[in-house]
C-alpha cells in the first residue's frame, strides 16, 4: 500500500513543478465542480508524499479570474491531502518587505468579484443543498504558517512571519493610488489568487467532518 498523500502545494506564476520530487506519477482528477488547471502531480520529498498542481497550469495557461478554484481544492481533498500550501508570487505594498522576501501572511483581504468562494452555493454539485457559514476570521492555519517559517528561517533566506494580504481581481496590476490606498490602511503585499483559495481551504472542512483540512 502507498503512503498516504497529507501534502498539498500549489505552484503560483513560475512555479510548474518541484524539482526536488522523486517517484513521480501525474493524476487526472475530475471534480463535480469540473476540471482542475491541470493534472496532479504526485510524488515524494524526504519520505513524505507530496500532490502538487500548478495554479494557472503547466506554462501558465489560465489567468487568476478563470481558474477554477473550487475543482482544484477539491480535487486536493479527493487525493486525501490535509495540509495545503498556496504559493503565490505577489508585489509588496511596504519598504520594510522587499523583492525576493518570503511572506508568511496571517490575513486576507478580499477585493476580487465575481470568484466561487463556497463549495455550498450550486445545487449541480451534489453539497446537499446546505447553506453553510465559514469561519473564516483566521484565513490561514497558524500551525502550518509556523512550520513554514521555521522551514524558510532555516534556509536563511529572508522572511516575514505575519502580514496582511490583499487580492485583487486582475489580470491587471493595480494602479498608483489603489496601492497606496491599499498601503494607507495597513495590506503588507499584494496578489491575484489567495482568495479564494484560503475561504475554499477553510469550507471544504465542512465536506467530509472526519478528514478536516488544516489550512492553506
Amino acid at each position: 500500500m502507498s503512503s498516504p498523500i497529507r501534502i498539498g502545494v500549489i505552484g503560483g506564476s513560475g512555479v510548474y513543478h518541484i524539482e526536488q520530487l522523486t517517484d513521480i506519477e501525474e493524476r487526472v482528477v475530475e471534480t463535480p465542480f469540473g476540471s482542475p488547471s491541470d493534472a496532479y502531480i504526485l510524488g515524494t520529498i524526504n519520505g513524505q508524499r507530496v500532490a502538487f498542481l500548478a495554479r494557472h497550469g503547466r506554462g501558465h495557461r489560465i489567468n487568476p479570474s478563470r481558474v477554477n478554484y473550487r475543482a482544484n481544492i477539491y480535487g486536493f481533498k479527493q487525493l486525501g491531502v490535509e495540509y495545503l500550501i498556496g504559493v503565490s508570487a505577489c508585489g509588496s505594498l511596504q519598504e520594510e518587505v522587499a523583492p525576493g522576501h518570503i511572506v508568511i501572511p496571517d490575513q486576507l483581504f478580499d477585493r476580487t468579484h465575481g470568484r466561487k468562494a463556497s463549495f455550498f452555493d450550486d445545487p449541480a454539485a451534489n453539497t446537499g443543498g446546505l447553506v453553510v457559514h465559514i469561519n473564516v476570521a483566521d484565513p490561514f492555519c497558524p500551525a502550518l504558517s509556523e512550520i513554514c517559517y521555521q522551514a524558510v528561517k532555516a534556509t536563511g533566506k529572508p522572511v516575514h512571519k505575519g502580514g496582511s494580504f490583499v487580492t485583487i481581481e486582475g489580470p491587471r496590476f493595480s494602479t498608483k493610488i489603489e496601492s497606496r490606498i491599499f498601503r494607507s490602511w495597513g495590506l503588507d503585499i499584494i496578489g491575484m489568487t489567495t482568495t479564494p483559495e484560503a475561504q475554499l481551504a477553510r469550507s471544504r472542512d465542512e465536506l467530509r467532518r472526519d478528514r478536516p483540512c488544516h489550512g492553506l
